[in-house]
């Protein structure tokens, strides 16, 4: 799968003039993801604007309309941490890696040396906090859920304990 055959398959909603800064192995993510909302961006009229990396993760952005925004809140999600376990250059399964402050998602035929040292990082970092919980994306499932029982996701007692102190200190609203 590539960006070209993207555009080609949904050039409606993901015209030429839309900006790719990432690697050609997320276009399957981004292909998921269209899969999903094409129907209703074509109903409205919306497109794909940029779809980039950011912090080692892809997001993508369109003019959808913001009213409705929220039917869109699982499909991005979805691609979002999908692109944690896949490698930006290939496609094949990759992790978060860190080198010279940047992260980047790499399989190891993909990564520089140092990031090969690096163990993949543990399931449970695949997620965030937010003002509903610990929203945690399960890779076996494909799925983003809520987890109230943070060690059912083998998150280490240090980690529970610096997150819910750091909960403690943040307004409700600035936790989303």
């Amino acid at each position: 799968m590539k960006f070209d055959d993207l555009r080609a398959r949904h050039a409606v909603i993901f015209p030429p003039t839309s900006a790719i800064e990432c690697g050609e192995g997320w276009a399957a993510v981004v292909d998921r993801f269209l899969a999903t909302v094409a129907p209703l961006m074509q109903a409205t009229g919306s497109t794909v604007t940029v779809v980039r990396q950011d912090m080692g993760a892809l997001r993508i952005l369109d003019n959808y309309p913001q009213p409705y925004a929220t039917v869109f809140v699982r499909a991005r999600l979805l691609a979002e941490f999908r692109s944690r376990t896949t490698c930006e250059v290939c496609g094949e399964p990759g992790h978060m890696r860190k080198a010279a402050g940047w992260y980047r998602c790499r399989c190891d035929e993909h990564a520089t040396a140092s990031e090969r040292e690096e163990p993949p990082r543990p399931s449970y970092s695949i997620g965030r906090d937010t003002s509903a919980g610990y929203l945690w994306y399960d890779a076996a499932a494909d799925d983003v859920k809520i987890v109230d029982d943070l060690t059912t996701i083998g998150m280490p007692p240090s980690q529970i304990e610096r997150l819910l102190r750091s909960r403690e200190n943040l307004p409700p609203r600035s936790r989303s």
